[in-house]
């Protein structure tokens, strides 16, 4: 076992502590750009020059990766919204802020436990000592009820995290500022406040089960879906305990190997969850990360279920934003170019004495963007199975969707989107992603009528 590897006894997470680990990376990164400034200047190679500034943005990102607990997950969030901030070497390489953070020791994870829950409560409760996943700022353990038998999964956050997320937050925004991997001078402060907010949200448990609660009302009905229980004895601000789903990853063989009928229904599913999250609900979770995302393999066949998983990221939407975004992706879906224009620009980040042409472009994306969401047959025919049905996999949709976008030049004229819209697009684009994973075909526009 490596020391990477080795379960952590304790984070640094006092102030002066943080901070003396964020500055020396801001020296050793600055080290490398002064030297990179100085084979510029007498080198005159313009490729090599960028190919050192890829080099040094990679070392800055994996610099901070290594510092664990709020660090990662700022980059990770950062990340989601760096394309529109950030020059694109740098929202590439905040892309591959992985969480891979060694658990916590048990010792650790159990004064937590006693800490929270009291000894009482924790005596009636067999917890297995190894994680079953470990992330930034928190890990997650099996555990059995001992007067019940029942089988619960307890989400432990790490001793401290929550205390340094505003110190964090502050120095890794000074940092990349220092370092001029972004750009001082946009007024972007209201952006960044609102991911510090979103971060806050998520190391507070109690509201994460509130999200979670909700989600299991709304869907105990509906026989596609798995929402865990949550067990509030057991809960407190820094513990979540829910009830433990069996299930597979998106991606492991026994869901590829069902067959195209039973992949092509949970499709659906996650399809239909996402125009409930937006058209009735107003409330989405805004992490589309396929790990949030399960599958439960009927034996029988019948019906396979999605368990859904990690409301951290849960979102209210402003009433006056969803209805806007709900009425341009009904006029995506109709064409209906005028309506969508207006929408864009009374939603702020297209204005109307924009060129014809940028206005134009844009408005083909967005109708685009409904492609899976009207008739397979509008498709194009590269987009269609032979069966006739919409092929997600197949359509490579997102990546068609971003070099149209890179060659109308939008980014020129985009202004700063609202936030609102941004969780909304990466969450739609990330369902249509995890569709892909499942290789569904089928046609979206059934569905979607239901929401018209």
């Amino acid at each position: 076992m490596t020391d990477k590897d080795k379960p952590l006894h304790r984070l640094k997470t006092g102030g002066f502590a943080r901070r003396l680990e964020l500055s020396k990376v801001g020296l050793r990164y600055g080290q490398r750009a002064l030297r990179q400034s100085l084979r510029e200047r007498f080198a005159h190679d313009a490729e090599q020059a960028l190919a050192q500034r890829r080099e040094n943005i990679e070392f800055f990102i994996a610099e901070l990766g290594q510092l664990k607990g709020s660090v990662v997950k700022i980059g990770q969030v950062m990340a989601t919204y760096a394309d529109y901030l950030m020059p694109p070497e740098v929202a590439e390489a905040l892309h591959s802020l992985e969480d891979n953070t060694p658990p916590m020791s048990w010792r650790a994870i159990r004064a937590v436990l006693e800490s929270e829950l009291g000894g009482s409560r924790l005596a009636e409760l067999d917890i297995e000592r190894e994680p079953l996943a470990a992330a930034s700022l928190g890990q997650v353990h099996r555990a059995v009820h001992r007067a019940s038998g029942e089988e619960l999964c307890i989400k432990v956050q790490y001793p401290g995290v929550d205390a340094t997320i505003d110190a964090d937050f502050q120095a890794v925004m000074a940092l990349l500022k220092l370092s001029r991997l972004m750009d001082a001078t946009r007024n972007i402060d209201d952006w960044f406040g609102d991911i510090r907010q979103l971060l806050h949200k998520e190391v507070d448990y109690q509201q994460e089960k509130r999200d979670l609660d909700f989600a299991y009302e709304q869907l105990c009905g509906e026989s596609r879906y798995v929402v865990p229980l949550s067990y509030y004895r057991y809960s407190s601000r820094r513990v979540l305990t829910m009830s433990y789903e069996a299930s597979h990853a998106v991606a492991a063989a026994p869901v590829a190997a069902l067959s195209q009928s039973r992949r092509n229904a949970l499709g659906a599913a996650i399809l239909r969850l996402f125009l409930t999250e937006l058209f009735r609900w107003q409330r989405m979770q805004t992490d589309p990360n396929f790990g949030n995302y399960r599958v439960r393999i009927d034996d029988r066949g019948e019906r396979d279920q999605l368990v859904l998983l990690d409301f951290g990221a849960m979102r209210l939407l402003p009433a006056e934003f969803a209805g806007q975004f709900c009425e341009m992706m009904r006029a995506a879906y109709r064409r209906d170019r005028q309506s969508f224009r207006q929408c864009s620009i009374e939603l702020g980040f297209m204005k109307a004495d924009f060129p014809e042409q940028v206005l134009s472009n844009f408005v083909d994306i967005g109708i685009d963007i409904a492609e899976p969401l009207r008739a397979a047959a509008e498709a194009p025919a590269a987009a269609r199975g032979e069966d006739g049905l919409y092929d997600w996999r197949r359509s490579n949709l997102p990546k068609r969707i971003a070099k149209r976008a890179v060659a109308a030049s939008i980014s020129t004229y985009f202004a700063l989107p609202p936030k609102d819209f941004l969780y909304v697009m990466r969450k739609l684009m990330g369902v249509y992603a995890l569709i892909a994973q499942l290789d569904a075909r089928f046609d979206g526009e059934p569905l979607f009528r239901e929401f018209l």
